[in-house]
């Protein structure tokens, strides 16, 4: 028997035309059975190299259902449902020896346990690594991403044997207590990338506010002279505030962009931001501290003058 299976090709739309026989057994059980490619699994519409896009989407690249559907159909022209990419994942816990890992884990883990939750749509996946081995320690697909879902899962690395030094989260309110409760020798950190992906939200915030307002000036106070202009050199076109305002709205990404990481022509972009709206600059000598706060190979003393710097700075308040 022939059966067409869709595999993945980039901006390509490719099937496998899979030849597979049906056998009944000869003992009186009188089942049968199918000799299927490994590739693809019994019944499946998608050979497993969809279900493995699909797993390094949300695993590693932590995307939502609706950004991995959209990923897939831009990248492979394929229409998946959000069901199948729900099946994927309950299909892979199946498959892991969770026994073996447990073990293994348990041998190589270093200390360090980041915790971490994605919003999948109808499901949240948590997630327990270890950065310092970037291993996977374990990870659920659970209903809602409340307190007893979290407290159920860190529950069960505790059964496991696991005790970490440090806990690594977001400043979800998920955790404090559970943690405490768990593993009350543990240090509790923040995650760096959180913070700074949740200040620099409030930094964008404040220029929007400020771009607003330079939009709203518009042209007022320009009044237009009666009567042809007169002839010879014209005069020198100078950019309106909404011409400032929508070129401030392009390139609002640069107020939080590390100096290090722009391109010449970004900072010049940023400088123009600035002379534009000089409201601005605190705001960019703030992610400016903020970034030195966190820079690498810098002692307890020096962080912490830094620290008080941020949150005494008049012009930072």
């Amino acid at each position: 028997m022939n059966r067409l299976i869709r595999s993945i090709a980039y901006h390509q739309v490719v099937y496998l035309d899979v030849t597979y026989g049906e056998y009944r057994a000869r003992c009186h059980c009188c089942s049968t059975f199918r000799t299927m490619p490994t590739s693809v699994e019994f019944k499946a519409r998608y050979d497993n190299k969809v279900r493995q896009a699909v797993l390094d989407r949300i695993l590693e690249d932590g995307m939502s259902v609706e950004r991995v559907i959209q990923s897939i159909h831009r990248d492979f022209l394929l229409d998946l449902s959000d069901g199948f990419v729900y099946d994927c994942l309950l299909h892979q816990a199946k498959r892991l020896d969770m026994a073996e890992h447990r073990r293994w884990v348990l041998e190589h883990f270093r200390g360090t346990l980041c915790v971490d939750e994605l919003h999948l749509g109808r499901y949240a996946l948590l997630l327990a690594t270890d950065p310092l081995n970037d291993l996977a320690v374990a990870f659920a697909l659970v209903a809602s991403n409340d307190k007893d879902h979290m407290r159920r899962f860190l529950k069960n690395l505790k059964t496991w044997g696991l005790e970490p030094e440090v806990v690594v989260t977001d400043g979800s309110d998920l955790y404090p207590a559970v943690l405490a409760e768990l593993w009350p020798s543990a240090r509790h950190q923040l995650c760096v990338f959180h913070v700074l992906k949740d200040l620099h939200k409030l930094v964008l915030d404040a220029l929007r506010r400020f771009r607003r307002g330079l939009e709203r000036r518009g042209n007022r106070g320009r009044k237009r002279r009666r009567g042809r202009p007169s002839g010879g050199r014209k005069p020198r076109h100078r950019s309106t505030y909404k011409e400032k305002s929508a070129f401030i709205f392009s390139h609002r990404f640069l107020i939080v962009r590390r100096r290090d990481q722009m391109s010449r022509q970004e900072r010049i972009d940023l400088n123009t931001m600035l002379n534009d709206l000089p409201e601005l600059r605190p705001l960019r000598q703030f992610v400016d501290a903020l970034q030195r706060l966190f820079a690498e190979n810098q002692g307890e003393a020096t962080a912490w003058r830094r620290h008080q710097r941020l949150t005494t700075d008049r012009d930072f308040l």
